[in-house]
């Protein structure tokens, strides 16, 4: 198994005036093996990216600035997983969709122990760690969120419908460094924000012309958003502006060209697009605006 690695520069238009051109350079790719990767996340020290290989019901481990093949694990104990994150303990929490729970592993490397899981979840997509501890794991057959404190459920929130506090087909959940909640609201085409206790603070994404948006990524100031069906992902302020779009709104597969890409890490001046129908991850660098 290897990387691919590139040096590909270009600029691409923005989507309105105002927006500025991000200027791009394509550093390397990894696709040998993968089967619609959904989601990953960094490892405690920031060297390892952890992916959910959701069709192959696996997570594969990449080392991060060269995307190259570490290994992989739980082939025999996942099914269908999508999202994943390291708790303040250092645990591997992976939304284990198909078994309707949260795996928990112990992870060196690609050397993975499962050590517990939490149950009773509805198809759950999204998992997120707040500052305070608390886990919050969307249920995507649900329409709710699950809030869990010390491994034990303390509540779920949210019902289906398309209301404020409402979900249709919820998948990434992020916590903020001040302890608001963004819930990515597929199914409505929108995402939500909410308070540290779950109540509904503001929503955005009509202006953006949203389309199955799926994982969002904090970068400092920056918010970063793959929109899956746009096949694009979306660079935003803190206030939610848009600043630029990587990908051209059309299906393809290039350095700025993907294929339904349903997340994103960034970690200035890189990103990780997880470009999921073309079964791959890309590694860029890019400019972003001051």
């Amino acid at each position: 198994m290897r990387a691919i690695v590139l040096a590909v520069c270009f600029l691409f238009a923005p989507l309105a005036a105002a927006q500025s051109s991000l200027k791009v350079v394509q550093l390397a790719e990894f696709a040998e093996g993968l089967a619609q990767p959904h989601d990953a996340a960094f490892s405690p020290d920031g060297k390892l990216i952890y992916l959910t290989d959701m069709a192959n019901s696996r997570m594969v481990v990449l080392e991060a600035m060269t995307l190259r093949l570490v290994g992989s694990f739980g082939a025999d104990e996942l099914s269908r997983p999508h999202d994943a994150e390291f708790d303040q303990a250092g645990h591997l929490l992976v939304a284990d969709t198909g078994n309707h729970r949260v795996a928990i592993y112990n992870v060196k490397g690609a050397d993975a122990k499962l050590v517990g899981e939490w149950k009773g979840l509805s198809s759950p997509e999204g998992v997120a760690v707040a500052p305070d501890g608390r886990v919050f794991v969307t249920n995507t057959g649900g329409g709710s969120v699950s809030v869990f404190r010390d491994g034990q459920l303390e509540r779920t929130v949210g019902r289906y419908g398309n209301d404020d506090g409402e979900f249709a087909r919820p998948h990434d959940i992020e916590a903020a460094t001040d302890g608001s909640i963004y819930v990515v609201d597929s199914g409505n085409h929108r995402v939500q924000v909410l308070s540290a206790d779950m109540k509904h603070r503001s929503t955005f994404g009509g202006a953006l012309k949203l389309n199955e948006p799926k994982y969002l990524h904090f970068d400092g100031a920056h918010i970063w958003l793959a929109d899956e069906y746009n096949h694009r992902v979306l660079l935003l302020d803190r206030r939610h502006r848009l600043l630029g779009v990587l990908g051209t709104g059309q299906q393809g597969r290039g350095p700025n060209a993907f294929y339904k890409p349903e997340a994103v890490l960034a970690r200035a001046p890189h990103v990780w697009v997880i470009d999921t129908y073309n079964d791959r991850v890309v590694l860029l660098r890019v400019e972003t605006p001051k």
